[in-house]
């Protein structure tokens, strides 16, 4: 989320964004509640309102978290190439059901190897990154999702959908959630 202009993109992209960043600060909220000496449930509480009132609204754009990211169909495809294409090409006769059923088996065992081995790669990776600030602890958390919230529910608003528009009265009311967690002063 490093663009300036609050208006570029679609609504559902942006509250799909808006989601992921307000998840990082939600989790990050709540751990430090959770090993804190003087425990502060109010603010990842708030947080988590501002988060299902997005839901709602994103809900009305059709908008869903996708559930398969491109892991899961590049193993699919690699598993496919590597196991179940030579099977095929080399033995005489691939149609009959033994030969196919093992074919099957091994290419789903293949793709979730495959997928366990990307995921490997990205948890390695992500180890050897620099480590980031806190995302509760950007200064601009508040101020970038207000902004975002505020041109999304001025795009609901100006849809033709009533369902879109309907989304606008979702998006208000995390925007009062998002103003009351902000007032909260945390506790020391």
């Amino acid at each position: 989320m490093t663009r300036d202009d609050p208006f570029a993109g679609g609504v559902a992209p942006r509250l799909r964004g808006l989601d992921r960043e307000l998840a990082a600060a939600i989790v990050d909220a709540q751990s430090r509640d959770w090993t804190a000496d003087r425990p502060d449930r109010v603010g990842f509480a708030r947080l988590g309102q501002v988060r299902h009132d997005l839901g709602n609204a994103a809900a009305r754009y059709r908008a869903a978290p996708t559930g398969t990211g491109h892991t899961t169909v590049l193993a699919v495809l690699l598993a496919a190439l590597l196991v179940g294409l030579p099977p095929l090409l080399l033995v005489p006769d691939p149609a009959r059901p033994p030969v196919l059923t093992g074919i099957a088996v091994a290419g789903v065992w293949a793709a979730y190897l495959i997928r366990a081995g990307l995921r490997r790669l990205r948890i390695r990776r992500a180890r050897g990154a620099p480590d980031r600030s806190a995302p509760i602890d950007d200064p601009f958390l508040y101020a970038r999702a207000r902004r975002t919230i505020e041109a999304c529910a001025a795009s609901a608003r100006a849809d033709r959908s009533y369902r879109r528009r309907a989304s606008a009265a979702d998006l208000e009311y995390a925007l009062d959630w998002l103003s009351a967690a902000q007032e909260e002063l945390p506790r020391i």
